[in-house]
């Protein structure tokens, strides 16, 4: 889909010096949005997981969850995962409230009943093929949070980095013939305005889905991304001239 504006011709005489908007004022000129885009399948992912602990008190509930995160992290790390991968995204600990039923017409009693503590990590798994083994171990490990997991191309920078130009030949192309069209042709370029790039989004699960039941002999849990699209889009304004 392209965007065209042109307008009246007039002197093509201008400061150096002028602001984008400026010329496009004084210069006739046409605004062309190209685009660019490639599918690819994924060979990374990122999981997203947590680990909750509920426990009668506050020190109780920290110290065990953070020895189960640990166990998470040391099973991470003997499968091969780099430190510099798992990341600690963040921790909460929050006391439960409950209220004792009271009399007809009076306010309950509320207290503390217990505190849950919840840790959540980002893992990075450079390997797909490994992403579905490891999740099932991270749940058997103790986490019993699974938020989701994010699929991505390894150097889907260098890619994006390719559609862009490719995304400027495409506005260039198609300004070019409407210009050709209307017996003009293109001058210099007055702006260039990049819209942001559409990287593949996240696979969510809900997590009560992934949590291995009692008993389960699997060893790995199903991820088979699909092709994940990658698109760049860009706005670019010429001048024209006779």
């Amino acid at each position: 889909m392209s965007r065209m504006v042109i307008v009246a011709l007039f002197t093509l005489a201008f400061p150096l010096s002028a602001s984008a908007e400026a010329l496009k004022d004084s210069l006739p000129h046409i605004s062309v949005t190209g685009e660019a885009e490639e599918e690819d399948a994924p060979d990374q992912a990122t999981l997203f997981i947590g680990i909750v602990t509920e426990r009668p008190t506050a020190a109780e509930a920290a110290n065990e969850n953070a020895q189960k995160t640990q166990s998470v992290i040391d099973d991470l790390s003997r499968q091969g995962v780099e430190a510099k991968d798992i990341r600690a995204e963040d921790f909460t600990l929050v006391p439960l409230v409950s209220e004792e039923p009271a009399a007809r017409g009076a306010a309950g009693k509320r207290f503390t009943k217990s505190f849950r503590a919840r840790n959540e990590l980002s893992v990075l798994i450079k390997s797909i093929e490994k992403a579905g083994s490891i999740l099932q171990s991270a749940v058997d490990q103790g986490s019993n949070e699974v938020h989701g997991v994010a699929f991505a191309v390894g150097d889907e920078a260098a890619r994006l980095e390719k559609l862009r130009v490719a995304a400027i030949k495409d506005a260039e192309q198609r300004a070019r013939a409407y210009a050709e069209a209307l017996g003009l042709k293109l001058a210099r370029v007055i702006e260039i305005n990049p819209e942001a790039d559409r990287p593949p989004g996240a696979m969510r699960f809900h997590p009560t889905a992934l949590a291995a039941a009692p008993g389960s002999a699997s060893s790995s849990l199903p991820l088979r991304p699909g092709p994940q699209k990658l698109t760049a889009k860009v706005s670019v304004t010429w001048a024209l001239s006779r």
